[in-house]
C-alpha cells in the first residue's frame, strides 16, 4: 500500500481496498449512467449519439475499475485492469469520432475523410499497444491525442465559427477534466482519506456533467426544431 493510499475497511471479514477511491468512481459511473440514459440515441444527428455511447462505455469502464482495480485487486490481480484499459479506450474513442463529425459541416470532405482515417488508425494503434505493453500509460497517451488534442481542437474550431452550446460545454467539460488530470498527476489530494485520485475523481465527474449539459440542451434545441419544422409543414 502506498502512504496516500485510502486504508483497507473491513466489513465482518469482508475486505474493501481503497474504499474512497472505489466510491468516488462509482459516483462519477452513475453520473455517466444518467447522462447515457438522458441522452439515449433518438435524434438523426451522429455526433450527440456518439457522444451518448461515451457517457455509456465511460461509465461502465470506470465501474470495472473501481471494483477490479481498487476495491478487490487483490482477488482479481493486477492483469485484470486490462478489461478497464480497453473499455477506456472505446470509449474516449467516441469521443473524438462525435467532435469529428461535430464540425463536419464547417470543414471539407476530403479532410473530413483524412482525420476520420487517422483516428481509426490510432485507435487500433492503441488497442494492440495496451495488449502488447501491457500497461496503462497506452490509455494515457490515447486519451491526451483523442480528448484534449482530438476532441478539443474540433469542438473549438466549431464554437469558434457556430458558437455551438454543444461545442461550449465539450470544452468546458474537457477542461476540468485536465483539472482532474493535474490533480492525479501532481498528486493534490488532502491525506490518505481523500486522496490525488479521490480528488480527481470529483472534478471528472463535474466535467462530464458539463458535457452531459451540452449534449442534453443540444438534444432539446434540435427537438425543438423538428417539432417547428414540422408544424409548418402540417
Amino acid at each position: 500500500m502506498t502512504p496516500s493510499q485510502n486504508p483497507s475497511i473491513y466489513i465482518g471479514g469482508f475486505r474493501i481496498d481503497e474504499p474512497i477511491t472505489a466510491l468516488t468512481d462509482i459516483i462519477f459511473c452513475l453520473v455517466c449512467f444518467y447522462a447515457y440514459s438522458k441522452t439515449k440515441p433518438t435524434s438523426s444527428y451522429i455526433a450527440t449519439k456518439l457522444y451518448s455511447y461515451f457517457f455509456l462505455t465511460t461509465g461502465i469502464s470506470t465501474l470495472i475499475a473501481a471494483i477490479v482495480g481498487h476495491a478487490f485487486l487483490y482477488y482479481f490481480g493486477k492483469d485484470a485492469k486490462i478489461y478497464g484499459w480497453i473499455l477506456g479506450i472505446f470509449s474516449i474513442s467516441f469521443a473524438q469520432f462525435a467532435a469529428l463529425y461535430n464540425t463536419k459541416s464547417i470543414i471539407q470532405s476530403k479532410l473530413f475523410k483524412t482525420i476520420f482515417f487517422i483516428l481509426c488508425l490510432e485507435t487500433i494503434i492503441a488497442f494492440i499497444a495496451t495488449f502488447y505493453f501491457w500497461t496503462f500509460i497506452v490509455v494515457i497517451i490515447h486519451t491526451t491525442f483523442s480528448l484534449l488534442i482530438v476532441a478539443t481542437s474540433l469542438e473549438y474550431l466549431k464554437y469558434k465559427n457556430e458558437k455551438s452550446e454543444l461545442s461550449k460545454y465539450i470544452l468546458i467539460g474537457v477542461g476540468v477534466l485536465i483539472i482532474a488530470s493535474l490533480c492525479h498527476i501532481l498528486k493534490l489530494g488532502f491525506g490518505k482519506w481523500f486522496n490525488h485520485l479521490d480528488v480527481s475523481h470529483v472534478f471528472m465527474t463535474i466535467g462530464i456533467y458539463s458535457m452531459y449539459l451540452g449534449v442534453k440542451k443540444y438534444n432539446k434545441q434540435l427537438t425543438k426544431t423538428t417539432h417547428h419544422d414540422y408544424t409548418s409543414s402540417t
